[in-house]
């Protein structure tokens, strides 16, 4: 099927990277800003974000729900949730970052607690209504679906050369405890307008709350049945679950391997910007490879690729607690190409899973199959980010570097940040394969005859 989206439709759409760029400095880094500037102790923060997170994995469940029946302005449903939504989410993002190292410890806790709280539980919202924005405006064309994807994780590649100098940035530049929080404002500033062009996109084709009369509507009480009467989306529920485990573990703490193993937090830049630059170069390449070996196949090849990286970075990232950059920067550089192998695929698999759904049942989940794609996301986040703290305090790590840094301490250190989740990414690797069914032929098929169906019932 031919590509049939407009080139500004699909750059437009592909725009959404720019909400990466908005939120990545509290995303990538607020472990390290409250216990560095904060000094939140890490179990604190690790009960604190676990709780938050866990607020923000019920909230996640309804995303899709709230869409559907929740109706916020004159335009379409996921349309309306954009427009006001960037507002608010521009200030939950200064908010997280804001330097209250004055304050008491359980004010500092409590400002990082809820704003981080608030602009997550948006985020599955606008995520949702992106999803649903990108199905308006692609249609049941999948290859518009996939121009639009890999578009976009080709415009991320930049944002992620962009988002390698903030290390640097953060401790370089002359505010002190404000370097965050300046960061975080500059790099937020282009998210409002891009995700104004994105809903704009959709004029005409994303329906208000209420409108669509063709196919069966869901109730909120479909949202927790959708798992369970879709063996499908359950497999990549599960999958996706178990990858962010990993991906949250690995990322709670893989930045103090630069400031306590390597002793120098500005370093981590240059080692971003080379990993960037072999993400920019494998967003050129990966999708086409991913064209020959189908969604499911490269996903878990990206899977495969991830595991062994982190799992050799954990043997040879510092050998008898020396550290060894030249290793790191190759392995995951590895680990970036495996990343966007399968990034491109994720979102594509969800609608492919919701319209098999539709297709086998008449009962149209498409709006929950796109909000179920966030709460595996919620979960990884809650259970890897707690888990990677706790390990993290389990085995000596104490707030601003009070503790002895041995070659002991590395070593463990490397296992539980490195090696765990390398093996929780071979897990879902495995999962996917055994367990996912739906071919791209056949999504295909399924998207097309619901398009024809849906067109006959007007």
């Amino acid at each position: 099927m031919e590509v049939t989206s407009s080139k500004k439709e699909i750059w437009t759409m592909g725009s959404y990277s720019l909400l990466t760029l908005a939120i990545m400095v509290g995303f990538m880094y607020l472990n390290t800003f409250a216990t560095e500037v904060l000094v939140i102790p890490a179990g604190t923060l690790a009960v604190a974000l676990g709780v938050a997170k866990f607020l923000d994995f019920c909230f996640s469940l309804f995303a899709g729900a709230i869409i559907e029946k929740v109706k916020i302005g004159k335009t379409g449903k996921n349309q309306s949730w954009l427009y006001l939504g960037r507002w608010i989410l521009a200030v939950s993002i200064m908010a997280e970052v804001c330097n209250t190292s004055s304050a008491p410890m359980v004010v500092r806790v409590a400002v990082l607690a809820v704003s981080y709280t608030v602009l997550n539980c948006l985020m599955n919202i606008l995520q949702t209504a992106y999803y649903g924005v990108l199905a308006a405006v692609a249609g049941p064309n999948m290859s518009n679906r996939n121009a639009m994807t890999v578009n976009m994780t080709r415009q991320s590649t930049v944002i992620t050369i962009i988002c390698s100098f903030i290390p640097t940035l953060v401790t370089v530049l002359p505010f002190g405890n404000w370097n965050y929080f300046i960061v975080a404002f500059v790099f937020m500033i282009p998210m409002p307008f891009a995700l104004g062009a994105i809903a704009k996109c959709a004029d005409g084709k994303d329906v208000p709350v209420g409108a669509t009369a063709s196919v069966n509507q869901v109730s909120i009480g479909d949202m927790f049945g959708t798992l369970l009467k879709n063996p499908q989306m359950l497999v990549l529920f599960l999958v996706f679950t178990i990858l962010y485990i990993a991906q949250f573990t690995y990322q709670a703490n893989y930045t103090y391997y630069f400031i306590y193993v390597v002793g120098d937090f500005t370093k981590l830049t240059f080692v971003t910007l080379i990993n960037a630059i072999v993400g920019f170069l494998a967003a050129m390449v990966m999708p086409k490879l991913g064209a020959k070996l189908g969604k499911k196949m490269s996903c878990v090849f990206g899977f495969l690729l991830m595991s062994i990286a982190l799992i050799l970075v954990s043997f040879f990232g510092a050998p008898n607690g020396v550290p060894n950059l030249t290793a790191y920067i190759i392995l995951m550089s590895l680990m970036m190409a495996g990343t966007y192998t399968w990034m491109p695929y994720m979102v594509v698999l969800y609608l492919d899973a919701g319209e098999y759904f539709l297709y086998k049942t008449g009962k149209d989940t498409r709006a929950i199959a796109a909000g179920l794609a966030s709460p595996p996301m919620k979960i990884g986040m809650t259970v890897g980010n707690t888990l990677g703290l706790a390990l993290l305090s389990a085995i000596g790590f104490v707030s601003g570097g009070a503790f002895e840094i041995n070659t002991a301490w590395i070593s463990n250190f490397m296992r539980v940040t490195f090696m765990l989740p390398g093996l929780i990414y071979l897990a879902s690797a495995i999962i996917l394969l055994v367990f996912y069914k739906i071919s791209d032929k056949d999504a295909a098929k399924y998207a097309q005859a619901n398009a024809e169906k849906m067109q006959q019932s007007k």
